[in-house]
C-alpha cells in the first residue's frame, strides 16, 4: 500500500487532464496496449482514474501498471500522421489499383509516377518541403518496394523511426487488391501468402528526405525504381532550383 506522501507525489504528477499511453494492465483486456487516455483524478489510495479512447474509465494501478506520459511532441507526431493519412485515403479512392500494379511493373510507369508524386506531395503539405524533423519519431512515408525475390515493384507507406535514423517498422503495401499492411491480424491467410510470395523480403526507397539514414541506398537504386520516381525527383529538383534561386524581384 502507498503511502500518503507516495500518493501525493502521484498527483502531482498525473494531475487532471494529463495525456497517458497504457503499455500493459494487470490482469485487465478491457484496455488495449497502446490505448491513449486522459486523467480524470487520482483517488486517495493512488489509483489514476483515466477517460480511455476506446470509451473505458478503469483506472491504473501505478505499484503493477505499465504506462506512460504521452508528451506534446508526441501529440503533434500523431496529429501529423493523421493529417497524412486522411490524405493518403482521398487519394487512394480514386485509384485504379490493377492499373497502378501494371503502372508499377511494365513499361509505362507513367501512372504509378503521379500517384507516388501526389503521396509526396501530400507528405510535403501536412510535415513541410526539405529535410523531415527527426523530432517526429516514428513517420509514414511514400515509398516504392520492390521484392528480392519476385522483382516486383509496388508503391507503398513504410514506417521509419526519425530517431533511430531510419530504423524501419512496417510497410503498408498498395497490391492490385488495394493497401495490405505487413503484420495485419486482419489480413486473410491467402492476403499474407500473397505478401510473402510478392513483396518479402524487399527493398525500398522513399521519397522524402531524411537526414543521417544509413539503412537505405539511394545511389544504388535499380532503373525501375528510378523511373517510377522520376516525378518526385524532378519536383524536389525544381524546389531546390527556386530555393537557390532566391525570391524573385519585383
Amino acid at each position: 500500500m502507498l503511502s500518503r506522501k507516495e500518493v501525493e507525489g502521484i498527483k502531482k504528477q498525473y494531475p487532471k487532464g494529463t495525456k497517458i499511453r497504457l503499455c500493459e494492465m494487470e490482469g485487465e483486456t478491457t484496455v488495449p496496449p497502446g490505448t491513449k487516455g486522459t486523467v480524470t483524478k487520482v483517488d486517495d489510495i493512488g489509483q489514476i482514474h483515466v477517460k480511455w479512447e476506446n470509451g473505458s474509465s478503469l483506472a491504473i494501478n501505478t505499484e503493477v501498471d505499465d504506462f506512460y506520459i504521452v508528451t506534446p511532441q508526441e501529440e503533434l507526431s500523431e496529429k501529423k500522421e493523421r493529417e497524412f493519412l486522411q490524405k493518403i485515403n482521398q487519394l487512394m479512392r480514386r485509384v485504379n489499383f490493377t492499373l497502378l500494379n501494371t503502372s508499377c511493373n511494365g513499361k509505362g510507369t507513367i501512372y504509378a509516377a503521379e500517384k507516388l508524386l501526389a503521396m509526396h506531395q501530400a507528405f510535403e503539405e501536412v510535415y513541410g518541403k526539405g529535410y523531415v524533423d527527426e523530432s517526429y519519431g516514428m513517420v509514414l512515408m511514400p515509398a516504392v518496394v520492390r521484392g528480392r525475390k519476385s522483382g516486383i515493384h509496388a508503391l507503398a507507406l513504410v514506417s521509419l523511426d526519425l530517431e533511430s535514423s531510419g530504423e524501419h517498422w512496417g510497410t503498408t503495401f498498395f497490391t492490385p487488391k488495394g493497401p495490405w499492411t505487413q503484420g495485419d491480424d486482419k489480413l486473410t491467410e491467402e492476403q499474407k501468402g500473397i505478401i510473402n510470395e510478392c513483396y518479402i523480403p524487399y527493398d525500398y526507397w522513399y521519397t522524402p528526405l531524411v537526414e543521417r539514414d544509413h539503412h537505405v541506398n539511394f545511389n544504388s537504386m535499380p532503373e525501375s525504381v528510378v523511373k517510377i520516381r522520376r516525378l518526385v525527383e524532378e519536383h524536389l529538383a525544381s524546389q531546390q532550383a527556386q530555393e537557390m534561386e532566391g525570391p524573385k524581384q519585383i
